[in-house]
């Protein structure tokens, strides 16, 4: 299948039937042809991640609302246009060929006439005040921008915004059981990263298909996300609870930096992504890792206290903006409403069993006060055995990673 014509229907199922598009990528893929596949791919992520801004450039010219699914082909087509080093022809003839295929010759001219009118014309003008055109140009909803605003200012929002859309390194984690950073530095695809001790930035394809993924010396993690473990600090003989471990990450991490010894009892809610963690664990040689399927906000079955406690809770991901493209195309400021009450009643709980002098960590990997500062000042209120000893956002500017909030709380009785 062409570049193209794949990347139409690829984006159809993930903007109108919800699939998640690495989920679709990782199945679909092999249709295109080895050489189209970077195209392909880049159409999709990049028109996902400013669909808004492709979106503005041609709605304003049409005067009647058109089909979902031709909306989605005059997006695609005006982010190659504006935003790739592609020939316009191609561009043009593919998205009027795809127009008349599923819609016949008259809506492939209302395509053809709208391209090229983009064309000659390039980028659109933006209106609104300096917060509605950055949220224009960087395609966030109004209401996020003017939230961060509200939140973080208007300097660190910015920043923000535009870091949303670069593309971000993959980074690895070196798995110091099995290696050590020096061995994994003397491969120059590999590149140090300061900010999490165990921390590499890869500059090569796949990190998955590559022997160092293989053989279990290293997990593909995130350098915020790699900051979190680091923050609860586990040490060796310990005993650890993660009550939201899937896919097990962190989990890993933790066990690491046990150097393997200790007891972590970890879980989720869903028998599946259970089966992610031991898969995990299993790659890594680990042993101190007990995965169980459980809901943490009644952790039934879960035994005595511990030393320490994670809570990784499910959040609104607006930290994870850059990589998750999908989160940022279907978006809505209703989306927090179930999981605030839902994050409280999981730190609530999971702080039940964290024993005297022991610590609580609760992380997300949202950019939101709501969800993040104004929990913890919840929690504090009614929990005063529980003290804050550390808090830090992580900015997904700062790092060139993605954006993450963790806070560790002290258990003084």
């Amino acid at each position: 299948m062409k570049a193209r014509a794949f990347a139409y229907q690829a984006l159809k199922k993930i903007c109108l039937e919800r699939v998640y598009s690495n989920l679709y990528l990782r199945k679909e893929l092999h249709q295109v042809g080895e050489v189209d596949r970077a195209l392909a791919t880049q159409i999709i992520y990049g028109t996902l991640q400013n669909a808004r801004c492709c979106r503005y450039q041609w709605e304003q010219d049409v005067q009647k609302k058109v089909k979902d699914d031709i909306g989605i082909l005059l997006d695609m087509s005006v982010y190659q246009l504006l935003f790739m080093d592609v020939a316009p022809y191609a561009v043009l003839n593919d998205a009027v060929e795809l127009a008349k295929k599923y819609h016949g010759q008259k809506v492939g001219n209302l395509v053809n006439a709208l391209l090229r009118k983009v064309e000659r014309r390039k980028f659109r003008e933006y209106t609104g005040n300096a917060l509605q055109k950055l949220a224009l140009q960087t395609s966030h909803p109004d209401w996020i921008v003017m939230m961060w605003n509200a939140q973080y200012g208007e300097e660190i929002t910015e920043k923000i915004c535009w870091s949303n859309l670069e593309m971000k390194p993959q980074v690895a984690r070196v798995n110091t059981l099995r290696c050590t950073k020096e061995e994994l530095l003397q491969d120059p695809l590999f590149i140090d990263v300061k900010e999490s001790k165990d921390a590499l930035l890869y500059t090569g394809g796949s990190l998955a298909a590559t022997s160092y993924y293989q053989e279990g010396k290293v997990v593909i993690q995130d350098v915020a996300s790699q900051l979190v473990a680091e923050v609860l600090d586990p040490q060796p003989k310990e005993r650890i609870l993660d009550v939201c471990a899937a896919p097990g990450t962190k989990t890993t991490h933790i066990a690491q930096l046990m150097n393997d010894d200790g007891e972590i009892i970890c879980g989720d809610i869903h028998e599946h992504r259970v089966a992610l963690i031991q898969e995990g664990v299993k790659r890594l040689g680990l042993h101190s890792i007990h995965p169980k399927v459980m809901d943490a906000t009644k952790l039934d079955g879960i035994e005595g206290t511990f030393d320490r406690v994670l809570c990784d809770v499910p959040c609104s991901g607006y930290g994870v903006l850059s990589r998750k493209s999908d989160i940022k195309y279907h978006m809505k400021s209703e989306d927090m409403d179930t999981l605030i009450p839902l994050q409280q009643e999981i730190l609530c709980k999971a702080s039940t069993f964290v024993k005297k002098e022991g610590y609580l960590v609760y992380a997300t990997c949202t950019l939101n006060k709501k969800e993040n500062e104004k929990q913890i000042e919840k929690f504090l209120r009614t929990h005063p055995q529980f003290e804050l000893v550390f808090e830090r956002t992580v900015f997904p500017y700062e790092c060139n990673s993605d954006g993450f909030y963790m806070a560790k709380l002290k258990y003084i009785g």
